[in-house]
This record gives C-alpha cells, sequence and structure tokens, in this order.
C-alpha cells in the first residue's frame, strides 16, 4: 500500500522559516487556523488552487433514508463530466456516501477530519480513506497527529467543509442535525447553499425545510439546479463546443427569447433571479438544460449580464 506523508502547512501572516503556505483562497475562512495537516499525493495537494471555485460540499445525518442515499448517489454521478471537488466530512451516511460516489464518478475529493489524520472516525471508513489517497484526494485537519475526535471538533471542521466550497448541498437534516451548522457556516461565507425539498412533516428532513422556509437555501431536486451557481456546469457545453457557438453569428430562437424575457423584466423590475427564469423557463416546457445553455449562451454573448445574483438586460 501506497505510504502519504503529512503536509504541514502555515498560514501566510505567520512567521515560519520553512513555510509552506498553499494556496491564498484557502485561508480565506472564517477562523482561519495558523496550521492545516494533509494526506495526499502531489497531484492532490494541487487542488487546493481549485478552492472554493470549484469546490461543492455535501453534507448530511449519519442515519440517512435509503432515498436521500439514492438522490447523493443519482446527482453525484451526473457531475462525472464536470471538474467539481466533491468535500465532505468522511462521516458516516451522506459524507461517505458523497465520497465514495465522488469516486466512482472519476470526481476528486476531499475530506476533512474533526480529529488528528492519525485519529481517523470512524475507524471503519479507513477503507474508504484509503481509496480516497489512491484516487489523488485529500485528507485534511486542522488537528495535528494524536489528538482525538471530539464533538465540539466536529462544528469545527464544518467551516472548511462550507468556506473551501462554492456552493453546500445538504442532502438530509433533521431539525437538530450537525449539517445544519455546515449551512450556517455557508451562510457566514456567502456561499451558496441548497437543501432537498421534503415531504410535509417529514422529521428527517425537517432541518431542510427550515432552510428553505428561511429563504437560507435553494431547492435541489437533480443537478441541474446547480446551473445557479455553476452555469457552464448545467449547460454541459464542452470547451469545444463552447467556442463553436461564441464563434457562431446565430442566435438560437431560446436566446431571442430569453433576452428578450431578460430585457422586459430589467425594465419593469430592474432585473430577475435564476429561479424567476428557470420558472419561466419551465412554464415554456423547456428543459433545464435548454435553459442552462441558453442563459450561458447570453451571457457569453454578452446580452444579459450577471449582478450579485441576479440577470439583467445588457441593452
Amino acid at each position: 500500500m501506497t505510504s502519504y506523508s503529512t503536509e504541514i502547512l502555515t498560514r501566510p501572516d505567520l512567521p515560519a522559516p520553512f513555510r509552506t503556505e498553499g494556496p491564498e483562497s484557502i485561508w480565506n475562512i472564517l477562523f482561519s487556523p495558523e496550521r492545516l495537516y494533509l494526506r495526499g499525493s502531489p497531484e492532490a495537494l494541487a487542488l487546493l488552487a481549485g478552492l472554493p471555485s470549484r469546490g461543492l460540499g455535501i453534507v448530511g445525518t449519519r442515519n440517512p433514508q435509503s432515498r436521500s442515499l439514492l438522490q447523493v448517489r443519482k446527482t453525484v454521478l451526473e457531475l462525472e463530466n464536470t471538474d467539481l471537488i466533491i468535500i465532505s466530512g468522511l462521516a458516516r451516511g451522506i459524507d461517505s456516501a458523497a465520497h465514495q460516489t465522488a469516486l466512482d464518478a472519476g470526481l476528486p475529493t476531499i475530506a476533512v477530519l474533526g480529529g488528528g489524520l492519525d485519529q481517523l472516525y470512524p475507524r471503519e471508513n479507513q477503507d474508504l480513506a484509503n481509496r480516497i489517497l489512491g484516487s489523488n484526494g485529500l485528507l485534511v485537519s486542522e488537528f495535528p497527529d494524536g489528538v482525538p475526535p471530539q464533538p465540539g471538533f466536529f462544528i469545527r471542521r464544518n467551516r472548511f467543509i462550507a468556506g473551501w466550497a462554492r456552493a453546500v448541498w445538504v442532502a438530509e437534516a433533521g431539525h437538530r442535525s450537525g449539517a445544519l451548522n455546515t449551512a450556517k457556516w455557508a451562510r457566514d461565507m456567502a456561499r451558496e447553499t441548497y437543501a432537498t425539498p421534503c415531504f410535509p412533516s417529514d422529521p428527517h428532513l425537517a432541518g431542510n425545510q427550515r432552510l428553505l422556509d428561511s429563504d437560507h437555501a435553494r431547492p435541489l431536486w437533480a443537478s441541474h439546479n446547480l446551473g445557479v451557481t455553476w452555469l457552464d456546469l448545467a449547460a454541459r457545453i464542452s470547451p469545444s463546443t463552447r467556442r463553436e457557438k461564441l464563434q457562431s453569428d446565430h442566435c438560437s430562437v431560446e436566446e431571442n427569447e430569453l433576452a428578450s424575457r431578460v430585457d422586459m423584466l430589467t425594465r419593469t423590475k430592474g432585473g430577475a433571479t435564476a429561479d424567476e427564469l428557470l420558472t419561466w423557463a419551465l412554464s415554456k416546457e423547456w428543459s433545464p438544460q435548454k435553459f442552462f445553455l441558453a442563459l450561458n449562451a447570453t451571457l457569453q454573448a454578452e446580452r444579459v449580464m450577471e449582478r450579485r445574483g441576479s440577470f439583467a438586460s445588457c441593452s
């Protein structure tokens, strides 16, 4: 079995004669620690440069319903052709499903631990941790070797899952789930938050519904909903196809319709959110993919502009 050494990164503002700082973005979280301890290959360490722009945090209960596990697997597998990095906490349940499915989809994954790297918890996930390392993923902790996991440490590690992500998905959370703490960290650091909607009075997803009811999260039904955060992700346009599309003078009917809709909403109310535009597109029986393709194209062609989460006409 391959052995991986521990890399120690020191916060840039601290004096250290042999400092390895890592990308500046990994320190841009609330209550940034003095040091980080990482285990992984050199290729895995390069993942840090893609954070938070490529990071998707996935969190949830340690005792999920089977349908939540199925949704996590289905959604993450649909992301296999993207460059997203799946971030979670290596706990039982949703965390484990997120890491495992990321590996099955060929996506890189980062596990943030609530104790030292030599104090893996739960122990039953040792094989999963080895698989993460063997697939050029990372194990990360703010605690040195020898520090055992403690309940408060898991709360602290949640800020990394949120802060290193561009968006966090709460897959299943009860009323008092620790996943809600990750959602709070995401909100405090201005990260997008998604939550799986639930049936009325379903106690297993009461926390999800609370996030949605308070407008602290967007509903996530399937991978296309992530297009609010990553337009090119939902559009599924390969680089070559995107270049060909931008080089063409021809605009699709959908692009023209969408640009006209945004122009009208800009004149009447100053613009529209992606959710409002998606609702309009679905009412016209467009698929979510068609909508995000059109929205991405109009943005690239500078017919529509984005400002603080809303879209407005450039004309």
